[in-house]
């Protein structure tokens, strides 16, 4: 599985994006803008966020696999 590099993390354009945060170069990210992730995330191979209006909240120590 490979991540997304930290630098190209931050062109993603997430609200607030914290430390040691890794997510899939196979997950879908739709409405950046209004997710926010806490600190030591992890999205897996084939994750789709999608946020709405409300955005999306994901806090510490979360891993989200399909």
């Amino acid at each position: 599985m490979g991540f997304i590099k930290d630098e190209d993390l931050l062109k993603i354009g997430f609200r607030k994006i914290g430390n040691n945060v890794l997510i899939s170069d196979k997950s879908s990210i739709y409405g950046a803008s209004r997710i926010e992730l806490g600190d030591n995330v992890r999205i897996d191979d084939f994750c789709i966020l999608s946020a709405g209006d409300g955005g999306i909240e994901i806090c510490d120590n979360v891993h989200i696999a399909c």
